[in-house]
């Protein structure tokens, strides 16, 4: 069964933020975008009415250039969310989440914009029907090189964390970009992933 979701999409003026919405869009979901030099109150407030009106709502962080700390409005959209509804980030995204558990970010080792790599994922849900080792796109400098005891990694590229998930919180990390055609697979993997978090989320 396929979950409709209002997705509520942080921009982190990544190049590749459209190519992610119109890959949500394809999937039937009602998207809202927001740069991530939004207002705080006003991104509150549209988050807060969503969940009084118990719609099936999602937070998504985007891509972006810099590290966590250039995009601010993550942490502090996690330290008000955290618990009360899903939230889904990539790349930049993902590496805000594991920060705000008190992970760290730190230099991946190599630098890497636009290659095709195969990570191994394990037999979580999310990755029903899909190889475990999938080949997917990594655009990125930097990495978490720490993992909060919550996130449980179900996804990694030789000892880096390419995909992690917070099952008391729904909440889901991917540091590879799901939307990219070098990804295969992408669509039924975010797909999968936004129903896996509202079927979670609604127990």
């Amino acid at each position: 069964m396929h979950n409709v979701a209002d997705i509520i999409f942080i921009d982190n003026q990544d190049s590749f933020t459209y190519n992610l919405v119109d890959e949500l869009e394809k999937l039937n979901h009602n998207v809202i975008v927001y740069r991530n030099s939004v207002e705080v109150d006003v991104l509150k407030c549209k988050l807060e009415a969503l969940i009084s009106e118990n719609s099936e709502c999602i937070l998504f962080f985007s891509p972006g250039p810099g590290t966590p700390s250039n995009s601010p409005i993550m942490g502090t959209m996690l330290r008000a969310f955290v618990g009360k509804l899903p939230i889904i980030g990539v790349c930049l995204g993902h590496q805000a989440i594991a920060e705000h558990f008190g992970g760290t970010v730190g230099l991946a080792g190599e630098t890497v914009h636009g290659k095709s790599s195969i990570i191994e994922c394990n037999n979580h849900p999310i990755f029903s029907g899909l190889p475990n080792n999938l080949t997917v796109a990594r655009y990125h400098s930097l990495v978490a090189t720490t993992v909060p005891s919550n996130l449980e990694v179900i996804g990694h590229y030789k000892e880096m964390p390419m995909a992690f998930i917070d099952e008391k919180n729904q909440i889901l990390g991917f540091q590879f970009h799901p939307e990219s055609i070098l990804t295969t697979l992408g669509s039924k993997l975010l797909e999968q992933s936004i129903n896996y978090l509202i079927k979670e989320s609604c127990k």
